[in-house]
């Protein structure tokens, strides 16, 4: 559990390698929401480095300085890799921000789904910087429940399904299982792709590889996206995208640049560009799979 002493804020509850033997600490400059709901503790606080910072059964979500890395590669390089997309699920993000990011494409319908409702009213009230009014938008289909249940109704719908959880604890821990996958191609049409939070990648071997080899059996394609956001417990982190037909790691630049520059996108995006969408694919050898 979270610990405070002098007002601050200790992250050591991260699965992994990590749990229990390094304490990633933040100054509360102020207390601005502690509580529970039905599923989850939630801390909102604001730090004088990271501005304000929102926590899940003590582990850091997003901080108001950074959550702009994290919502922008979870969406546009998988977005702009599909030639069309139309329907988008996203399982999770009840505060927000994927949503803001995919509302910045052309698309119809953003189907949203949290299993915590409290999440979502929570970041409106307290978090607002993160949706930008997204929740507003008369694109957005609002669903409160199990995104394990939710998915099964479809098939052969979305475009897209983003998976934006928690880390492999508590509700998301069924997220990142082999049934949920097989699941979540099933609802793709078949050009279909998704993307999912994996972890750090100092979990490599417990977490990240599990996970890419576990897609492998389901996708045809499967493409590990890097990225940095400071502070999360181990700055280097990635999300995992896979397709059923359409090779990730070749897609084309001058088309995603062209796309990219019509949506006008350089003045709307502050991480994300069509160089950091090639540059995130190019991984170390360590842990290449």
């Amino acid at each position: 559990m979270p610990i405070f002493k002098q007002k601050w804020f200790c992250e050591d509850t991260v699965p992994g390698k990590r749990f229990g033997k390094i304490k990633h600490c933040f100054l509360i400059d102020k207390l601005v929401f502690k509580g529970k709901s039905p599923y989850q503790e939630i801390l909102i606080f604001d730090n004088p480095v990271y501005g304000r910072i929102f926590v899940l059964d003590g582990i850091v979500q997003l901080s108001e300085t950074d959550e702009h890395i994290y919502h922008e590669m979870i969406t546009h390089p998988i977005l702009f890799s599909h030639p069309n997309p139309q329907k988008v699920l996203i399982v999770g993000g009840g505060d927000g921000g994927a949503l803001r990011e995919v509302l910045k494409h052309p698309v119809k319908e953003v189907y949203l789904v949290d299993i915590d409702k409290k999440v979502i009213e929570i970041s409106e009230k307290y978090l607002p910087f993160v949706s930008e009014g997204a929740f507003n938008d008369k694109r957005l289909k609002l669903f409160i429940g199990d995104g394990v249940k939710f998915i099964k109704k479809f098939k052969d719908y979305f475009d897209i399904v983003i998976i934006d959880s928690n880390d492999p604890v508590g509700p998301s821990l069924a997220l990142y299982s082999a049934n949920f996958y097989k699941e979540v191609f099933k609802s793709l049409k078949k050009e279909g792709m998704m993307v999912a939070q994996i972890g750090s990648f100092l979990d490599f071997k417990n977490l990240v590889k599990k996970a890419f080899l576990k897609l492998k059996k389901i996708f045809a394609y499967v493409q590990i996206y890097k990225l940095t956001i400071p502070s999360y417990h181990c700055g280097e982190y990635c999300f995992i995208g896979a397709s059923k037909k359409i090779n990730l790691n070749k897609t084309d630049f001058k088309q995603i640049k062209k796309r990219f520059d019509k949506l006008n996108l350089l003045i709307q995006t502050r991480y994300y560009s069509p160089e950091i969408h090639f540059a995130s694919i190019t991984i170390p050898k360590p842990w290449r799979i």
